[in-house]
């Protein structure tokens, strides 16, 4: 369910927006993140600010290493890859069409320790998308 109304899923982690938690790593840390495709259209996933490792596509293991900065979620698809921590920020991490990326697939990667004083969502006026 979406604001009340049944929706197709797209997960990031098993969680779905508005209720993705931002993971919060430490840098060096190997962190892994699985994004689960449960509706119609492509989605080309970039996690900005690192590259990711390719693990597997649909429980299939990479043929070997399988480095990219976007990697494409297709319908029915379950993608696991790997990023090393290894660029301090706060990183938005979305899908590539900016319209899929306003309705829920984005969440945001935290290095421990930094912040930000500004804030995204309707209470703030931010509206990042």
């Amino acid at each position: 369910m979406l604001d009340g109304v049944p929706t197709l899923a797209h997960t990031v982690n098993g969680a779905v927006w508005p209720n993705i938690p931002a993971p919060v790593v430490r840098e060096g840390e190997l962190v892994k993140i699985t994004v689960a495709n449960r509706g119609r259209d492509t989605h080309p996933m970039h996690p900005h600010g690192h590259h990711v490792l390719v693990l597997s596509r649909n429980g299939v293991p990479a043929g070997g290493p399988v480095w990219t900065d976007t990697f494409d979620v297709g319908p029915g698809e379950v993608w696991e890859v790997a990023l090393r921590a290894d660029n301090p920020g706060i990183w938005m991490s979305h899908c590539h069409d900016l319209g899929h990326a306003a309705l829920g697939m984005t969440f945001h990667l935290a290095y421990e320790g930094v912040t930000t004083p500004y804030d995204a969502g309707h209470a703030s006026g931010n509206h990042p998308e």
